[in-house]
């Protein structure tokens, strides 16, 4: 009778440790931190990892196999995850004081990378569908990046150094991508792209530079160079197979870059100082090359 209890009491364990097989490890050293981890399904991985005062952990996981990092050095610092689905795998590290990431993954096989260093950055990532992945770095202060991606294998990556930088990436489709970097302070990005096959590349080196890019079709193609300060670019390519490239050197440029059909192409360099470009394109296959010099 005794063996038969043994043998029970052995079987059940097992099969408990089988079916709880979510894993949660929260290290937590200072004062006054706070985690707080759910998981419900299966094979779901945590690990918070939060050192100093007044920092806050939140992990949702709900379905299987899902991988979630947060470390955090600092005081005050936030950090919100969620992932609903199956094998989604994000990592969140904040060093310094006060900033906050909140990152949610809804499908398959998403991944989400955020590493802020600094004080007072923000950091907001949303991928709805499935392989979606995205990289967040932000070095120094009160820089701020929303990433939302609805879709499937869309790709985005903002790095931010500097201070008071911000970024805006907005995808809907498939195999969309953008590349945003800024380096500096007071540059603004925003990259909205709806469709399929889309590419997008945004870089910001200086100081007070902005820079809009929408891409509504597929196919479509990208490029943004900026350097130097308080220049100003705004591309729009409404339809499929369009390309667009603008290099803006030196100060004060401003550039407007409007493609309304389908394979059509346009490039525009500005260098010097406070040279304005208008380019207007509607219909299909037309070529305009914009040279700007002083």
């Amino acid at each position: 009778m005794r063996k038969l209890l043994f043998s029970i009491v052995a079987v059940l364990s097992v099969s408990l440790m089988f079916a709880q097989s979510n894993t949660s490890d929260v290290y937590q050293l200072g004062s006054g931190n706070d985690s707080d981890v759910s998981q419900t399904g299966f094979m779901n991985n945590s690990d918070v990892d939060q050192l100093g005062d007044d920092n806050e952990s939140d992990v949702v996981q709900v379905g299987q196999t899902n991988g979630h990092v947060t470390l955090q050095d600092g005081n005050r610092n936030d950090s919100d995850s969620e992932q609903l689905g199956n094998n989604n795998n994000a990592f969140v590290t904040q060093v310094g004081n006060d900033n906050t990431s909140v990152d949610n993954q809804d499908g398959n096989f998403n991944g989400s990378v955020v590493i802020q260093t600094g004080s007072d950055n923000d950091s907001s990532v949303d991928q709805v569908g499935n392989a979606n992945n995205s990289l967040v770095n932000q070095n120094g202060d009160r820089n701020e990046s929303d990433v939302d991606q609805a879709g499937n294998n869309n790709g985005s990556g903002v790095a931010q150094v500097g201070n008071d930088n911000d970024s805006d990436v907005d995808q809907d489709g498939t195999l969309n991508n953008s590349s945003v970097f800024q380096q500096g302070s007071l540059n603004e990005s925003s990259v909205e792209q709806v469709g399929d096959f889309n590419f997008s590349d945004v870089k910001q080196l200086g100081d007070n530079n902005f820079s809009i890019v929408e891409q509504f079709g597929n196919s479509n193609i990208s490029a943004v160079i900026q350097t130097g300060n308080d220049n100003i670019s705004g591309v729009g390519q409404y339809g499929n197979g369009n390309a667009s490239s603008v290099v803006q050197n030196g100060m004060g440029h401003f550039s407007v870059v409007i493609q309304d059909g389908n394979n059509n192409g346009s490039t525009v360099s500005q260098s010097g100082t406070t040279h304005t470009s208008w380019v207007f394109q509607i219909g299909n296959g037309n070529s305009s090359t914009v040279t700007q010099s002083n």
